[in-house]
């Protein structure tokens, strides 16, 4: 009798490279697209020339639309912000989404303040995301994005990639030892203008120094030194905005539209966009089987510049701007079909980008649904993609973006798998 342990250590040690990667939560069905907004929800207030601002709400959102959104996001940090009126810590507004009476997302960016959080603050966000999870409390899904954009230098975080993916995979790892049911978003920043200047963490050169010619600079990967693995990776995201053409001045308040094929550029990279030796959809959508996420971004109508709140000449318009850019993405979803959810940034921005010891920021509006021209045709440009646009829906409907979420993971088929060759191999075990 001959026992033939190798093919009995290969298949369990197939098994167990299955059982690391699941299928992405909440991912919509092949042809299917979720759209969503991260509206301001602070106060309501006005700057000096009677521009509001905040006062928005999900409920406002889908009235404006007519529609309702699929994905809402907002935000807190980490160790969170303590209220100074109230003494409470600040958590995500549940209640906003739970107004809806909708089954939407519920898109949580979370912000390290540095590396200072401790245990015990990733602990409170563990249980904080196991009880909106719980399906006996809110039963509400969640999309969880740490650290985002984190390839930027404009972050206490920034540009360490070493720290980032170890503490990453903490965050992940704990929230996994509370609730499943937490969906886990890796987004960095669109690679334009990478590097970015000189990074925060000198002694991170190394990882990030990937053509290895001793400096950071544009030939190096703006991704891959922060990936912490697929296994931990259930969609992957990328940040994208218009703010107008650089070229006609800093910080750009020109008002014009950005390239038709814009978003495809900044994925892809092209002649305005990433470095095309990069393209983001390609590396990590594809190669890895992840859905694709916008999960902020949008086309600013600049309205005025300081010092003195000057109005700014429309040019061609709040309208051409913000469709040029929506269609930039809404318009090939055919051709990039990993592309799965898009999240505007709802919000009017004041005195924004301005130059280091200049008083000259732009107050841009980023908004979709505001102006009546612009929803009008938002409205027309999803109502004509039709069923490919998945709204929320209200419970006890047959048609929730849940109905065609996938929520099994690959580890299950995987066993599956490994059972059909497990009882082969042991048929074959001893002769």
């Amino acid at each position: 009798m001959q026992l033939r342990l190798p093919l009995l250590t290969a298949a369990v040690l197939a098994s167990t490279a299955c059982a690391q990667v699941r299928a992405p939560l909440y991912e919509p069905a092949d042809g299917k697209v979720l759209f969503g907004a991260w509206v301001d929800t602070e106060d309501p207030s006005t700057n000096a020339t009677n521009i509001g601002i905040g006062g928005d709400s999900p409920v406002k959102f889908n009235q404006r639309l007519g529609s309702n959104a699929a994905v809402f996001h907002f935000s807190q940090r980490l160790p969170l912000d303590i209220s100074p009126y109230t003494q409470e810590e600040m958590t995500v507004p549940l209640k906003l989404v739970e107004d809806t009476a909708t089954d939407a997302i519920l898109f949580i960016t979370v912000y390290p303040i540095a590396w200072t959080y401790t245990d015990k603050d990733v602990q409170k966000l563990a249980w904080q995301l196991g009880n909106i999870t719980d399906p006996s409390l809110s039963n509400r899904r969640v999309m969880l994005r740490f650290a985002p954009e984190m390839n930027g230098n404009w972050f206490s975080y920034g540009q360490q990639p070493t720290r980032f993916v170890q503490e990453y995979k903490r965050i992940v790892d704990n929230i996994r030892s509370v609730t499943s049911r937490v969906s886990f978003v890796w987004a960095p920043n669109a690679a334009d203008g990478y590097p970015f200047g000189v990074p925060l963490a000198a002694y991170e050169l190394s990882a990030l120094d990937t053509n290895k010619n001793g400096a950071l600079d544009y030939g190096d990967d703006p991704f891959t030194p922060y990936w912490p693995g697929e296994d931990y990776v259930d969609w992957v995201g990328i940040s994208l905005y218009w703010k107008g053409n650089p070229a006609t001045g800093t910080p750009p308040h020109d008002n014009s539209a950005s390239p038709a094929d814009y978003w495809e550029q900044m994925v892809q990279g092209g002649p305005s966009g990433s470095n095309p030796a990069f393209p983001f959809y390609d590396m990590f959508a594809l190669k890895y089987n992840k859905p694709l996420v916008m999960p902020e971004g949008g086309a600013a109508f600049a309205l005025t510049q300081a010092p003195n709140n000057t109005p700014l000449p429309a040019n061609v318009g709040q309208v051409k701007i913000q469709q040029t850019f929506w269609k930039s993405y809404l318009g090939v979803l055919s051709k990039y079909p990993k592309a799965k959810m898009f999240i505007n940034f709802e919000y009017l921005k004041l005195n924004e980008d301005p130059v280091a010891n200049a008083n000259n920021g732009v107050t841009r509006d980023y908004r979709i649904t505001w102006d009546s021209a612009t929803v009008a045709a938002l409205k027309a440009d999803l109502s004509a993609l039709g069923s490919t646009v998945q709204w929320a829906s209200s419970p006890g409907s047959s048609s929730t973006p849940g109905n065609s979420v996938s929520t099994t993971s690959k580890s299950s088929a995987c066993t599956s798998v490994f059972g059909v060759s497990l009882l082969a191999t042991l048929a074959v075990l001893f002769v």
